[in-house]
């Protein structure tokens, strides 16, 4: 599994990076049941003490059957989940995804963020 080939460099970086709440990029329902596991998780849930604060809704493809334009004419596909406003606005967050590839994808879910109040806000992927 790609996870296993990657956790000592990610935890590595773990270690020299500290934030109060670490989230990452949810698979949709269908995108999920189609695969029967989300890779975002799977690849950092082992490293990192995750909170599920993003919901995705489907969208009439995935990503990765997308070119760049489709990819970046894209609508917001995330909305948060309830948790987020138990959350102090004052912590810093971590949004983590495996794939960055036009950077959509992190910024819809930033703004997420950012409309919810936060401002310390940093991302991390595993490969561009």
């Amino acid at each position: 599994m790609l996870a296993k080939l990657f956790f000592k460099d990610i935890m590595s970086w773990s270690k020299q990076n500290q934030f109060d709440v670490v989230t990452y990029i949810p698979s949709s329902q269908s995108h999920q049941r189609l695969r029967g596991f989300d890779p975002v998780l799977e690849l950092y849930k082992d490293i990192f003490d995750l909170q599920l604060l993003l919901v995705k809704v489907d969208a009439d493809k995935p990503q990765a059957q997308k070119d760049r334009q489709e990819r970046l004419q894209t609508p917001q596909t995330f909305s948060a989940l309830p948790e987020i406003n138990r959350l102090s606005k004052n912590q810093s967050i971590l949004i983590l995804d495996d794939i960055y590839t036009t950077g959509r994808t992190l910024m819809y879910a930033h703004d997420i963020f950012w409309e919810s109040g936060f401002k310390n806000i940093s991302t991390f992927s595993l490969s561009s």
